[in-house]
């Protein structure tokens, strides 16, 4: 399922944007539209500690209160993008096989807009379990948030509490088809497909119609043997493609220290060992051994809890 791939699940949501009026928040007393405000709802949300200045400011992401959740975003559809004209062939055109170039093609257009949900998070699985249980976990560490976002969505009035959340996420979810994640260093331990299994039936019915048909030349009483074949040949083929894209849907194994703490930890080991090596410079061999002694009692590599870099922060 593209959803969910290397322990990660992909969730992208699209949720229709109410039309009409509304009160502007800011203000509590101009009119403005559900799409305007909440324009401003999202501006008004902290994102993440992206430099050391916003570090300084402390204001967080509410996402940064998840401790699952890798990335997410929102943000508004207004209308889907005009891509262009689609091509003719000039000569389908001058032989009036084609629509004349002065001929306008149909443009795609959105009911309405769109709120766009997309978030990367830890998951066991792409069942609606798993889901249901991430959309819970996010409801009860952001939900002031959440409910002044989707109260200017359709549906809103169904998220009510983390119940209704997920099953309005669930109604407005749409396929992700192409997740990416870049954990994986190497190839991941994939279970070869027993090639020889797979073409071995598509071999004997190919012979099986090659030999009939060969035979059938000299006596008519063969022929069953080339219609075998030739009913057999097809369904192995079949079987045979089927084998073989089932075992491409089958997502990725986890790598290895890929969850939201493995990788918090490893940001914040990268960082503090960089610093060490460039600090440890020129030691004897005894001072060096004996420092990093100090640095693996200080960082504590195995303990991803803590110490190790801030939900949110986004430091090199």
């Amino acid at each position: 399922m593209p959803n969910f791939d290397g322990g990660h699940y992909f969730l992208t949501v699209l949720i229709p944007v109410r039309a009409g009026l509304c009160t502007d928040p800011r203000t509590d007393a101009t009119v403005t539209s559900h799409a305007q405000a909440l324009r401003g709802r999202l501006v008004a949300l902290p994102t993440a500690l992206q430099t050391p200045a916003t570090e300084k400011i402390g204001v967080n992401s509410p996402f940064a209160r998840s401790d699952r959740t890798h990335f997410a975003r929102f943000a508004i559809l207004d209308d889907v993008a005009f891509n262009g004209r689609g091509q003719r062939d000039p000569i389908k055109v001058a032989l009036k096989l084609s629509p004349q170039p002065s001929v306008t093609d149909p443009v795609d257009r959105l009911p309405c807009a769109y709120l766009i949900l997309v978030a990367d998070f830890d998951a066991p699985d792409s069942s609606n379990a798993a889901l249901a249980d991430y959309l819970t976990h996010l409801w009860s560490v952001m939900e002031p948030e959440l409910r002044e976002i989707l109260e200017h969505t359709e549906g809103h009035d169904r998220a009510t509490d983390a119940a209704g959340f997920v099953r309005l996420i669930r109604a407005c979810q749409i396929e992700t088809t192409m997740p990416f994640n870049d954990y994986w260093q190497g190839a991941p331990p994939l279970s070869p497909l027993p090639l020889r299994n797979l073409l071995l039936p598509a071999i004997v019915s190919a012979g099986a119609l090659v030999l009939g048909l060969v035979i059938g030349l000299f006596s008519s009483a063969w022929l069953w043997l080339a219609l075998a074949g030739l009913v057999a040949l097809p369904l192995a083929l079949w079987f045979a493609y089927s084998r073989v894209m089932a075992a491409g849907a089958q997502p990725f194994p986890m790598a290895p220290r890929s969850d939201l703490p493995s990788v918090l930890k490893a940001l914040y080991l990268q960082q503090h060992f960089t610093r060490f090596a460039t600090d440890t410079q020129g030691m004897s061999p005894e001072a060096l051994h004996a420092a990093f002694g100090e640095f693996l009692v200080t960082h504590r590599p195995e303990d991803t809890a803590q110490p190790t870099q801030h939900r949110g922060v986004v430091r090199c």
